[in-house]
């Protein structure tokens, strides 16, 4: 198996960011998992088969909103490209498919970050934007990811599975 979960993220307003930071994001988001995986592939064929997993975004499934174009578009080019490499390697017996994780919160994070530092605004950011009530955990996702890499999942190919306790709003 292949699990490809490294990411980050580039703020700025589309026409503020420049080519530079384009291209950074998309080596780090993109092209990293990309080479990764052509280099797993031909070990998966000598074994008869194998489960490669990119760990996308709920913001590559729909719109992420200002200042988020350049992560939105490479969170949503590893979904477009698991589903084409699905239909490529299905034949080899590798399945490819991605999960899109809402806001985790996990120590040193972000979101951890946050909520530190303005408490009653992520109370309020919680309320209006997970319909559960909380942030997700990261052994939330990895229970999804350990699903798909398994055998388990064996006619699962082409996926992208939500993990954000309904954050998402997209109907894909």
């Amino acid at each position: 198996m292949l699990v490809n979960i490294v990411g980050g993220i580039r703020r700025g307003r589309f026409e503020e960011v420049g080519d530079q930071d384009w291209l950074d994001i998309i080596q780090l988001n993109v092209m990293s998992g990309f080479r990764t995986a052509r280099l797993a592939i031909p070990m998966m064929r000598e074994r008869g088969g194998g489960s490669i997993v990119f760990v996308s975004s709920v913001f590559g499934r729909e719109k992420g909103g200002p200042g988020l174009s350049i992560y939105n578009t490479t969170k949503s080019a590893l979904i477009s490209a698991a589903g084409i490499m699905a239909l490529e390697l299905a034949p080899d017996g590798i399945r490819v498919n991605c999960v899109a994780p809402g806001s985790i919160q996990f120590p040193g994070g972000s979101w951890d970050k946050r909520v530190k530092a303005d408490p009653e605004g992520m109370r309020a950011f919680v309320k209006a934007n997970l319909p559960l009530g909380r942030f997700g955990r990261g052994e939330e996702v990895g229970d999804v990811v350990t699903f798909l890499a398994s055998q388990r999942a064996s006619l699962i190919t082409g996926a992208c599975i939500a993990v954000d306790g309904a954050q998402g709003r997209s109907l894909v």
